[in-house]
């Protein structure tokens, strides 16, 4: 896949990757980051070169896992925000619709977009979508799991896939990528990892995905070929552009449409 902005994208990944070490306490690992990162951004695939350089930011700092802890407290918070989702879908008697655009809503946290400002969580899960597309899901789908905290609200409208007749497996990478959920964080849960710390999507051929993230759709506009619909935030001005919509809406596309549309750009 080429870069959907060659300018944007690759200023994104060198801001975000230095940002990472400043927040983790290692500015002084920043010219080693750099000089990697001169190197991934003549990368043909965004999403290696994103998660080839989370992996060099986190041999830099000397941890697997740089945020657990802002993962831990991002899930905290996500516990809290899940119970009030949980009432909600009761009350409109699990409605699919309902639960896919608190899917798409909740998409707020990120460590790594370009001038990103996110809302709070407990607010941003009733945003509507600026694009919804409603498609008919199998029995049984692909769920593929983005950051921590939303994966809370995820396990919710897991409930309401069944509840609807669609039983949803849990798909997650298997090395740490920046605050996304682990297998480990899933623990009384049915999940599916795959290799390393690039988007599961690159490796699910078959089937049906619903997944969650920019991350994650943008690694189905390079890879993806089984249907799907992707729940994300348009949270940078490339995808704001590219969408049509204002920065930071939710969008329900499936993964046909999303592929379609960015082929016009």
């Amino acid at each position: 896949m080429v870069w959907l902005d060659e300018t944007s994208c690759k200023l994104c990944i060198i801001t975000s990757r230095t940002g990472d070490l400043i927040r983790l306490h290692r500015p002084d690992k920043l010219p080693e980051i750099l000089s990697e990162l001169s190197l991934l951004i003549r990368q043909p695939s965004r999403s290696e070169a994103f998660s080839v350089s989370f992996q060099k930011v986190a041999g830099l700092v000397g941890t697997a896992d740089p945020y657990r802890d802002y993962k831990e407290k991002l899930a905290a918070v996500g516990k809290r925000v899940a119970e009030a989702v949980k009432q909600r879908l009761q009350q409109v008697s699990w409605d699919l619709r309902t639960a896919l655009r608190i899917a798409a809503a909740a998409n707020i946290v990120d460590t790594s977009v370009l001038g990103y400002r996110p809302k709070k969580l407990e607010e941003a899960v009733w945003d509507q979508p600026a694009i919804e597309e409603y498609v008919e899901m199998p029995p049984a789908v692909y769920y593929v799991l983005d950051n921590s905290g939303e994966a809370q609200i995820d396990l919710v409208v897991a409930e309401a896939l069944e509840r609807n007749g669609v039983k949803p497996t849990f798909v997650v990478r298997s090395e740490p990528y920046e605050i996304d959920v682990l297998e480990t964080d899933l623990a009384s849960y049915k999940v599916i990892t795959t290799p390393g710390n690039i988007s599961p999507v690159r490796w699910l051929k078959d089937g049906f995905i619903l997944a969650k993230g920019i991350a994650n759709f943008e690694a189905y506009i390079e890879w993806g070929s089984a249907p799907a619909l992707l729940l994300f935030r348009t949270k940078c001005d490339v995808l704001s552009r590219v969408f049509s919509v204002p920065r930071n809406s939710p969008v329900v596309l499936s993964g046909r449409q999303a592929k379609a549309i960015t082929l016009l750009q």
